[in-house]
């Protein structure tokens, strides 16, 4: 339960310790933590699955530890991850929302799934999984700007489990927000969670390049284009992203991330690189610290005291060098000699005592943040995205460069600063006029006041100047909607579908019949269909006044630009309102003391003229209660008695009462079902089939002294009785299985039960039955 297997084989490892001493390739001091849970039949697939992960890893680094069931204990895991740049973890996920009870601390929900001794016997496997959840994952203890990577999940990404029913768009999003917020709080300043796809090109990505962590998920191979993005509601602050496989299902990859968040900043975990160390670093930079400090041409002349060749040149307190190697260690009472070069000066270049010398910052800066927003402009001067700011931080204080180019390579812009952060607008002109739609890449570069190599990084624009256009509304423009919102449950809303060419926004707004808008909003949107709705209210929130409106629906790219809006007019007839009946079903027929009339009303806002009628099921009127009548506004009510004009009782069955309204301006008409039999029954299916499960739900007419039964007749088959469950004094529910034998025809369902007062009532229904 609760996982998602993937297929993958190699050799199996089930180990608990740390990597291999580092290669030569290994070139991050970044940690890494491989959590397998256990998941029953498939952990040996997903220790697979992790060792591959682990091959990929001790590439980069040699601090790379492999917890895999039975030996995934909460205690061992919790040790291993304090600290962690980047943890992975292969297993069961347990998420909200989801069918099983809530819990609002997430003890068991949105974490891992661990080994535990849950049977006592003093043993661990890979059948007993426990699961740890959000207020754990708080105490994982993560290194700053440390990664969470989630694979073959459930609920993580915003997935069911293999087999449930498939999440809506909103519970997806509720899903992989609640999963990231434990990991958050633990330190993690990005979750990304795959539900088809390991960890592999992610950990590449992570250690070879330096892009932001957005880009990164963007750029592997199972990425769909159906992205879409929203403000955490659990995490304040970060940003969560969804791509699924399809525009609104198929929710197998997210992320939630800190926006700017970089590769660099996970892999190369630095601090502060412009501080001087402790000790002489050889290479690296060095100054000197006394006046007129000889320099050498060999090192036994530097190393000599009082004798040997004279100094090739003495230098000046200040002189920043470049160490290149230690040419003579030190000795007791000696200090090493230092091959140097002059960093400012290229003519400088001979051997120097180390006691001249004072460590100097020794270590490139990092990009170890970038931030390029939505990374897309529209420079087509509408006010929406028109430029685009690119930002970022380094490790220390850098002369820095901003470089724009088109796909060709062609530099387009370049701004030069200085400074730990920058901070650059580009407004995708160029000699004042637009660039072509397309993909251009920045890049920024850093070098550091000791020229100690350049930290570069960068990513790619996308500038889009074309508006989509929607391509259909459902229902169209050719004829006009009526709807009454009113609040009372009954044609609240005007839906409308609209078909858009790409994914973006849908821009909406209502004008009156003068022209004025009166409401407008703007919601995501997928490529293809997507539905949107008014609920008859304005911008304050107040219902409009009956009359004339127009719906006005546009595609919004996700660059800004806005189409051409398609139209629906739509009618505002809200004065009728509350057409119901106080009971669903009543029973006069059987001529006892119990559920013998129904009351019936409705609700004008103004005086009316009213006609109320009740139709039967043929829609024929077998009563009239007003005709053309002059109502005053309010309710108004009728006790009926299931007669018809002429007292005659009508027959069991179902009946509608309908109310048409004319306030002198709108004509206006609403019904309302109300039953008259002994017991109303409704079925999960009416058509139901052999072998299948059929649920039933009954509501009795009259107070009950004996529970219903249930009898089911099948074509050819014995007559099943069944008691029923209890829901409230009136209402009982029963799911039987339908025999498989038998033949096809007709389903007879019977239910029967007495009254308080011990009268027998029982009502048919019958079904075809295949």
């Amino acid at each position: 339960m609760r996982n998602l297997a993937a297929a993958v084989a190699l050799a199996l490892v089930a180990a608990f310790g740390i990597a291999a001493p580092a290669a030569a390739t290994q070139t991050s001091a970044a940690k890494v933590v491989i959590i397998v849970g256990a998941t029953h039949d498939v952990t040996h697939q997903y220790r697979t699955n992790a060792d591959i992960a682990y091959a990929e890893a001790i590439k980069y680094t040699a601090h790379v530890t492999k917890i895999y069931s039975p030996n995934a204990t909460w205690s061992k895991v919790k040790a291993a991850t304090q600290g962690a740049n980047i943890v992975i973890y292969f297993g069961h996920g347990n998420g909200w929302p989801s069918p099983y009870t809530y819990d609002p601390a997430y003890t068991t929900k949105d974490g891992f799934g661990l080994n535990a001794d849950l049977n006592g016997d003093g043993k661990l496997s890979d059948y007993e999984n426990k699961y740890y959840g959000e207020p754990y994952m708080a105490q994982l203890g993560l290194a700053p700007n440390a990664i969470v990577l989630l694979h073959n999940l459930c609920y993580a990404s915003g997935n069911s489990e293999p087999g449930g029913a498939a999440p809506t768009v909103s519970v997806a999003h509720q899903r992989l927000d609640n999963y990231a917020a434990g990991f958050l709080k633990g330190g993690a300043r990005a979750v990304i969670a795959d539900g088809h796809m390991g960890p592999s090109a992610y950990l590449h990505g992570l250690f070879t390049s330096s892009r932001t962590i957005l880009d990164l998920w963007r750029a592997m191979p199972n990425y769909h284009g159906h992205e879409t993005s929203f403000t955490s509601t659990r995490s304040a602050g970060y940003t969560d992203y969804s791509d699924p496989d399809g525009t609104t299902s198929g929710f197998y990859r997210s992320l939630v991330v800190k926006p700017g968040m970089t590769t660099t900043a996970v892999t190369n975990p630095v601090g502060d690189t412009g501080v001087d160390p402790a000790t002489l670093v050889v290479p690296g930079r060095a100054s000197v610290v006394v006046p007129d400090a000889p320099m050498f041409a060999t090192a036994s002349a530097a190393a000599a005291t009082g004798e040997g060749d004279p100094a090739l040149l003495d230098l000046p307190a200040g002189t920043r060098l470049k160490t290149i190697a230690t040419a003579m260690p030190a000795a007791t009472g000696t200090p090493a000699v230092i091959e140097v070069q002059g960093l400012d000066d290229g003519s400088i270049s001979g051997y120097i005592s180390a006691a001249n010398l004072a460590p100097r910052d020794s270590r490139a800066p990092v990009l170890i943040g970038m931030d390029a927003g939505t990374g897309r402009l529209s420079p087509n001067d509408d006010g929406r995205l028109d430029d685009i700011v690119v930002s970022g931080m380094f490790s220390e204080s850098v002369d820095w460069t901003v470089e724009i180019r088109n796909g060709g390579g062609a530099l387009l812009d370049t701004t030069p600063g200085s400074g730990r952060t920058f901070s650059v607008s580009w407004d995708g002109l160029v000699d004042g006029i637009p660039v072509a739609d397309g993909t251009y890449t920045w890049t920024a570069r850093g070098v550091d006041a000791w020229q100690n190599g350049a930290a570069t990084g960068g990513g790619t624009l996308v500038v889009d100047s074309a508006a989509p256009n929607a391509t259909s509304i459902s229902p169209d423009g050719s004829t006009v909607g009526v709807f009454s919102p009113n609040g009372d449950g009954v044609g609240d809303t005007a839906a409308t579908t609209i078909t858009t060419p790409e994914a973006g926004a849908i821009a909406g707004w209502v004008t009156d019949a003068g022209g004025a808008t009166v409401r407008a909003w703007s919601s995501t949107a997928v490529a293809g269909a997507n539905a949107t709705s008014w609920d008859g209210r304005d911008g304050a929130g107040a219902y409009v006044p009956d009359g004339d409106y127009t719906i006005h629906l546009a595609a919004r790219d996700r660059t800004g630009n806005q189409g051409v809006a398609l139209q629906r007019p739509l009618r505002v007839v809200a004065f009728l309102s509350a057409v119901k009946s106080s009971v669903r079903v009543f029973y006069p027929q059987d001529a006892d003391r119990f559920a013998t009339t129904a009351t019936l009303s409705f609700n004008v806002a103004h005086p009316s003229m009213v006609t109320w009628t009740i139709r039967n099921a043929a829609n024929t009127v077998v009563a009239t209660h007003l005709s053309a009548a002059s109502v005053g506004a309010g309710t108004q009510t009728w006790a009926w008695d299931g007669t018809n004009d002429d007292g005659t009782l009508l027959p069991a069955g179902t009946y509608t009462t309908v109310v048409s309204a004319d306030d002198g301006v709108h004509t206006s008409s609403q019904s309302a079902r109300v039953e008259m039999n002994a017991f109303a029954i409704s079925v999960s299916s009416t058509t139901p089939k052999r072998g299948t499960k059929l649920t039933v739900a009954v509501t009795s007419a009259e107070s009950l002294s004996t529970a219903p039964r249930l009898y089911i007749t099948q074509p050819g088959l014995t007559t099943m009785s069944l008691g029923m469950t209890k829901l409230d004094s009136k209402t009982f529910k029963l799911t039987v299985t339908l025999k498989t034998g038998g033949s096809a025809g007709t389903l007879r369902i019977m239910v029967r039960a007495n009254d308080d007062d011990g009268r027998t009532q029982a009502t048919v229904r019958y079904l075809p039955l295949s």
